[in-house]
Formats: C-alpha cells, structure tokens, sequence
C-alpha cells in the first residue's frame, strides 16, 4: 500500500485520481491548490505525490521543491503537465512528467 497525495486545481480530477487509488488499495489525500500540498505534506509522510504544474496560487514546481524540504522529501514526485513541451528547468526536482489527464494504467504501474 501507498500513501499518495494528488494536487490539482482541477477538483473532479484530483477526486477521481484519489477515488481510483483508493479503489486500488492506497491511502490517498488531495490538494487543490499549492499552499495546502505543502501544508498536507508537511504534516504527512507520502510515498509519491502527482502535482499539476500549473496551479493558480504556487507553482507546481516550487510546491515539488518545497516537499523536498519537508517530511515527504522522499517522495517519488510526478509531475502533470497540460501540454508535451516544458521550460527549461520546469522539471526541476521532479521523478517522472506525465501528461494530463493521467491514463488508469499509468496509475496502477506508478503505484504497484
């Protein structure tokens, strides 16, 4: 079992990642804003953590950054990106960069 966080502005989204997880045996929690992931974190160790790059308060990258400070600074974390190409240094600190939305069998490899 895994602990996982999954941080989207995009609440829907964020749910249904977290209910599937959940389905598939992990405990999970979602953020749906930057300044909560990083408070969540703080509080909670998490073996990986998917965050969206584009969130309207912190930056998906800093919020990666800031976990690396923290309890879950072990955490496998993957970025979400809306779109095929990132700025350079956009990944930063990040394991692994998946494109939205995320497909079922994506989870279930990155959670096994």
């Amino acid at each position: 079992m895994c602990t996982v966080l999954f941080v989207d502005d995009f609440k829907d989204a964020a749910d249904a990642l977290a209910a599937l997880a959940f389905a598939l045996g992990h405990e999970s929690d979602v953020a749906y804003n930057g300044a909560s992931a990083l408070t969540i974190a703080a509080e909670k160790k998490f073996d990986i953590i998917f965050v969206d790059l584009t969130l309207p308060d912190v930056d998906g990258r800093d919020v990666c950054l800031g976990v690396r400070k923290g309890r879950s600074a072990a955490a496998r974390i993957i970025a979400l990106a809306g779109h095929t190409e990132q700025t350079e240094g956009e990944l930063d600190g990040f394991d692994d960069c998946l494109l939205k939305p995320l497909k079922t069998d994506d989870l279930e490899r990155l959670l096994s």
